[in-house]
């Protein structure tokens, strides 16, 4: 008889499934005390500051409407930053944990899909063993904000590599 998970891997449960619904993801960085987390995306190219800027616009127009039509309240819940790396660009949304986390990811994943198109660097996963969980798991999973403070670690990285997710407790 399967057993109920601990509630201590429902952070984990989290990141597993927002990296299997979204390949395009590169990263995520789950900050427990500050109840936020980093998604992280890979462009391959540069940006310049003037793109940038364009694109910062750009992504917070569509955040606004989507926090409004949400009624999300909370000024500025969203970040982005940009990071370079030779010829490629990492940009990175710092988001807080909260209910809105899956519906989030998932519409800056899209945007950023629509934006570099062929230059986002994604996982290549085959039609038929590609494992897309159901869009409410994340909703469901989502622990109380009272249960953040009792987990003994500061933050939890993944990240994927040739179909597997990686979590390291840090």
């Amino acid at each position: 008889m399967p057993q109920e998970p601990l509630p201590e891997s429902q952070h984990v449960d989290i990141l597993v499934d927002l990296l299997s619904r979204f390949p395009e993801i590169y990263t995520i960085t789950l900050n427990l005390p500050s109840s936020s987390c980093r998604l992280s995306y890979m462009v391959r190219r540069t940006m310049s500051q003037k793109e940038y800027g364009v694109l910062r616009r750009h992504i917070q127009e569509r955040l606004d409407t989507f926090f409004y039509l949400q009624r999300y309240e909370q000024n500025r819940p969203v970040k982005l930053r940009r990071e370079r790396y030779h010829d490629l660009t990492q940009l990175q949304f710092i988001l807080n944990y909260d209910f809105l986390l899956g519906k989030t990811a998932g519409l800056l994943t899209a945007i950023i899909r629509d934006l570099f198109q062929l230059d986002l660097i994604t996982e290549n996963r085959a039609a038929a063993n590609s494992w897309r969980p159901d869009n409410e798991l994340i909703k469901e999973l989502t622990p109380a904000p009272d249960s953040l403070s009792r987990r003994r670690s500061n933050r939890l990285v993944a990240f994927r590599d040739s179909g597997k997710v990686y979590i390291f407790d840090k």
